[in-house]
């Protein structure tokens, strides 16, 4: 028994030092992922939380809030305007935290002046830099991957080391769309959209006639 015992140590002792041989990022199930180290990126579910594993030293993640809010009696969905942070961490695991947002006034308090904390396993804030990544364009026709690494090439507080990236057409010709195709396309695009970003689309179409 105690021989089981003394070459079992070794292997807890070895486990338990590489608990944390990279950084875990966790936050609640309404933090949507969109963009990690400049790349797109989701979440994955894991037991009711949103967890991922980053890399050791310095990372950059792009995400929004989603939730369902009340104004007055009724229900409307609220998608923050995205966030871009920046931290630095080793071997540990982070939470990021902000206040719940249960109402549209809490919504907007939250969009006009956010509250995000970052803590590592012992408790402790972490210090992060952040910008809101804004754009006056349809929400759900952004290109996120591409407004971070322009973001990133302009050196601002939150970026990372910029790398160059070539977003280029394909080299196989590929036929062009059918008229029939173009308008399935934006049918299915204008369905997805809230209230609110159909009267803007409407807005925008009648002014670009």
């Amino acid at each position: 028994m105690k021989k089981i015992i003394c070459s079992v140590l070794p292997l807890v002792s070895l486990f338990s030092s590489n608990i944390y041989a990279d950084v875990k990022l966790e936050s609640s199930k309404e933090t949507n992922i969109l963009v990690v180290n400049g790349k797109e990126e989701g979440w994955s579910f894991i037991k009711g939380i949103n967890e991922i594993v980053l890399p050791n030293g310095e990372n950059q993640i792009l995400f929004n809030i989603g939730a369902v809010v009340l104004d007055d009696a009724a229900k409307k969905k609220f998608n923050s305007t995205p966030l871009l942070i920046k931290f630095d961490a080793q071997d540990t695991k982070l939470v990021l935290e902000y206040p719940k947002v249960r109402t549209l006034d809490q919504a907007e308090a939250f969009n006009k002046s956010p509250e995000i904390t970052l803590k590592n396993s012992m408790g402790d804030e972490v210090k992060f830099e952040y910008i809101q990544l804004n754009n006056s364009g349809l929400q759900n026709f952004r290109d996120y991957e591409r407004e971070v690494a322009d973001y990133n090439k302009s050196g601002g507080i939150a970026s990372i080391g910029y790398v160059e990236t070539t977003f280029s057409t394909p080299t196989i010709p590929v036929s062009a769309p059918s008229p029939e195709a173009k308008m399935k396309f934006l049918k299915n695009a204008f369905i997805g959209l809230s209230e609110e970003e159909k009267q803007e689309f409407m807005s925008w179409g009648l002014k670009n006639l």
